[in-house]
């Protein structure tokens, strides 16, 4: 078929399609359209051409005004590539304490490592280990147009934040807090998008514990310094 295609402007006007593998010296301009047009079109070469054509295509962000409530299980962008490996992330998810009372908010902060920028993104808090998606965010901008991130309701309202555009950024620092009443272990969990073929799921902050979980974890810190400074004390005395 391809040696077919390559010679078509040498064929007569009276061939047949069964003359496709048969040469002659007539001249190309001598060569019907709507022959040339049905040769070129009826050949499996050029549909395979085009097909692969297609498959060059650059992908188009799913979601460039942000995500969907009916990713937030997921975290995946819809973009039809696989997520690159957490390992080599660009990105990194920072939370300012990692002991947190019920009343109170820790500040989380989406950021590059490399000042690599990212266009979307999609952030929840999870418990440990059930992960149920559990407490509320608060966006520290004034929510006007030139806010780069935005509320979704994931399971219940501020449950989650996501990107307003695919404008590139190099972070976003939002507020979350625990729901009332809540003692237990949290992670942050967060999807990165670089573009349209790059970006990356899952991306995890170290584990923040609330609630009576903190008094119980500075009295295991506070009796490892004491039994470190006795041990210390008795050794300098022997």
């Amino acid at each position: 078929y391809t040696t077919s295609t390559l010679c078509v402007f040498k064929l007569c006007p009276s061939s047949t399609p069964a003359d496709l593998h048969r040469l002659s010296l007539c001249e190309p301009h001598s060569i019907p359209q709507s022959y040339y047009l049905h040769t070129m079109f009826s050949t499996p070469v050029l549909l395979s051409s085009l097909l692969l054509s297609l498959s060059f295509i650059p992908a188009i962000p799913a979601w460039p005004s942000g995500a969907p409530a009916s990713v937030c299980h997921t975290m995946l962008p819809g973009h039809g590539k696989e997520p690159q490996t957490l390992a080599d992330s660009p990105y990194h998810v920072q939370v300012s304490s990692l002991y947190l009372k019920q009343e109170e908010r820790i500040k989380v902060t989406l950021s590059s490592k490399s000042e690599t920028p990212f266009k979307g993104f999609l952030l929840k808090a999870v418990e440990v280990p059930s992960n149920n998606i559990i407490g509320t965010f608060t966006l520290l901008e004034d929510g006007g147009d030139n806010s780069t991130a935005q509320y979704l309701a994931c399971t219940h309202p501020q449950s989650s934040i996501t990107h307003t555009s695919n404008v590139e950024k190099l972070g976003q620092t939002v507020e979350w807090s625990p729901p009332d009443q809540f003692t237990g272990s949290v992670v942050m969990v967060a999807t990165f998008v670089k573009d349209g073929y790059t970006y990356w799921v899952n991306v995890t902050s170290e584990t923040v514990q609330t609630g009576e979980m903190e008094m119980g974890a500075a009295s295991a810190v506070a009796k490892l310094a004491y039994d470190w400074l006795m041990g210390f004390i008795l050794a300098w005395f022997q």
